[in-house]
């Protein structure tokens, strides 16, 4: 991955990431592995003996997005919060090119090695919801349940509009315009809320993203290898809420449309959403 190129911008970006960090209501241990794809930054938190779940962000969201319901989760489980390879975050992409979604599987699964994970539970949101089903498809033996939060181009395509957005992320707005565009979208109040608009607008203006990798929408999905809990955004940007529940239904997944909530589900219904994935994951066979 290149470097940013302007030292000052780097130092806010990180700032902006560590400031959300520092609003985790639990404590954590970072760790970066290397790989064949670069270095990898997983925050782990909760007990190391609890069962483990990985979690992946959405796009540019970064592990800190999870700042609303780590503390909810990791009461049960080992948490292990991946920065996706390629995208903003502490994860540095230095080794072999990411050109699929099939390399992304595959360095969440050298990632699994890493964390001596021979299975485990694994929940991810938009982007990273995506990544994950994918990767239960490719590994169902890894995965033990999965959660997808409002999960990107997997149940049902975006809109026009997001589509634009989505095809232009290699153009960058300045941090103002992003901040404006981000805002909207993160409810709450206090600085971890503001730290947080902060990330991702600085995420979109200065981060030297790898190129984009861009999910495509599968023609039909096979019946889901694992059991599956898929909570919809009622008032999501990114499909149809209806639509995506009928299809997520129809491939075998436990559904829930969160009533009210936007995209942003974990900042939108944190107490919600916490709820329903933790009693999904307590349903043990």
């Amino acid at each position: 991955m290149p470097a940013f190129a302007d030292a000052d911008l780097e130092r806010a970006y990180f700032r902006a990431y560590d400031a959300v960090m520092a609003h985790w209501p639990v404590s954590i241990e970072t760790i970066e592995v290397a790989g064949r794809y670069g270095t990898t930054r997983i925050t782990s938190a909760g007990p190391a003996s609890a069962p483990p779940l990985v979690l992946l962000h959405g796009l540019g969201a970064t592990s800190a997005m999870w700042y609303p319901i780590v503390g909810m989760l990791a009461d049960h489980h080992r948490v292990r919060a991946v920065d996706i390879m390629g995208e903003p975050g502490r994860s540095r992409h230095e080794g072999a090119p990411i050109a699929s979604m099939d390399d992304l599987v595959a360095w969440l699964a050298e990632t699994f090695e890493f964390l001596e994970l021979s299975a485990a539970d694994l929940c991810g949101h938009s982007f990273g919801g995506h990544l994950a089903l994918r990767f239960a498809l490719a590994h169902p033996a890894r995965v033990r349940r999965l959660v997808l939060l409002d999960p990107v181009l997997t149940f049902a395509p975006l809109p026009p509009e997001f589509a634009e957005f989505a095809q232009n992320r290699d153009v960058h707005p300045s941090f103002d315009n992003a901040r404006a565009m981000f805002a909207p979208g993160v409810s709450g109040s206090g600085p971890a809320r503001e730290a947080y608009v902060d990330l991702l607008a600085h995420g979109a203006a200065h981060f030297p993203a790898s190129p984009v990798v861009t999910p495509e929408l599968p023609d039909s999905l096979p019946p889901l290898p694992v059991p599956t809990l898929v909570l919809v955004a009622g008032d999501s940007a990114v499909h149809d809420a209806q639509r995506a529940a009928q299809a997520a239904r129809r491939a075998g997944a436990r559904t829930a449309i969160v009533p009210d909530a936007g995209h942003g589900l974990v900042t939108d219904a944190p107490g919600p959403v916490a709820e329903m994935v933790l009693d999904h994951l307590r349903c043990r066979p």
